[in-house]
């Protein structure tokens, strides 16, 4: 049984290992920069076009822009959702079934049919106006909500093993790993310590489209000044591990990990 993924825009990924699939932070309802001024109603007809069956799902944190379609993907396909207490309760808030939210933290072991998944600390980016994202969840949440109201109180990683493969999502600290998913919005000097202590066959950069134009688009980098663009990252990889084979994923490619370089 081998393991393959899929990306499929922003931090959304699809693993498949035998019959069965593990989304993270699945996401394809995408609003334009100025809906995000109103409430956000997932787009069932997108969500269940890109991931039409799934068996769970794993979140990295409560944002919007990683939660909005969790719900839906859990009332069509009955997958169980993973994920930190503020990412529980806003999927119950916004009417995923209870009984198939289940809380995580660091530390935490799973066991999901195939997947061996370890919880680990996630990394992210600092983003302007973080204050207005992050913290406690307001009372009284009810759908449609706000951008705003998808607030995180802490990022995980995933240290996912499956077919003989081991890859790492959103990580922190180093941890082993044949691939790294890397989101491509970090300074250097992260990506020159990790893939120094990791050393993967490949890192696969993800989070680098803007996810405010739709998947009926081409995707274009979301440019911040300052961040990398793709190129340099890539020169970045080769100079601080040699042998290390950067990719860009193709959008919903599917990619076996072992025919990676």
């Amino acid at each position: 049984m081998s393991l393959s993924f899929q990306w499929l825009g922003t931090a959304s990924l699809v693993f498949k290992a035998g019959d069965q699939v593990l989304a993270v932070d699945p996401f394809f309802t995408r609003p334009s920069l100025p809906a995000l001024l109103r409430p956000l109603v997932p787009n069932r007809t997108v969500v269940t076009k890109y991931l039409p069956e799934c068996d769970f799902v794993l979140l990295t944190h409560a944002h919007y822009d990683h939660l909005l379609d969790v719900p839906e993907v859990m009332q069509y396909s009955a997958a169980t959702a993973y994920g930190s207490t503020n990412s529980c309760h806003l999927l119950a808030a916004c009417g995923a079934p209870v009984s198939q939210i289940s809380e995580i933290t660091i530390g935490d072991r799973l066991t999901l049919g195939a997947f061996n998944v370890e919880v680990i600390q996630g990394q992210h980016s600092r983003i302007p106006l973080g204050r207005f994202f992050n913290g406690t969840l307001r009372s009284g949440l009810k759908p449609p909500l706000f951008a705003w109201d998808y607030r995180m109180d802490f990022c995980l990683g995933f240290r996912i093993t499956a077919g003989g493969s081991c890859v790492l999502i959103c990580a922190a600290g180093a941890q082993p790993a044949d691939v790294w998913f890397a989101v491509a919005q970090e300074p250097p000097a992260y990506y020159q310590q990790m893939l120094q202590a990791i050393r993967p066959k490949s890192i696969v950069l993800i989070h680098w489209d803007n996810f405010t134009r739709p998947l009926s688009m081409p995707l274009r980098r979301f440019a911040r000044p300052g961040r990398l663009s793709l190129q340099q990252l890539e020169t970045l990889v080769h100079q601080s591990q040699p042998g290390c084979h950067a990719l860009i994923p193709e959008f919903s490619k599917e990619y076996q990990l072992t025919a990676l370089p």
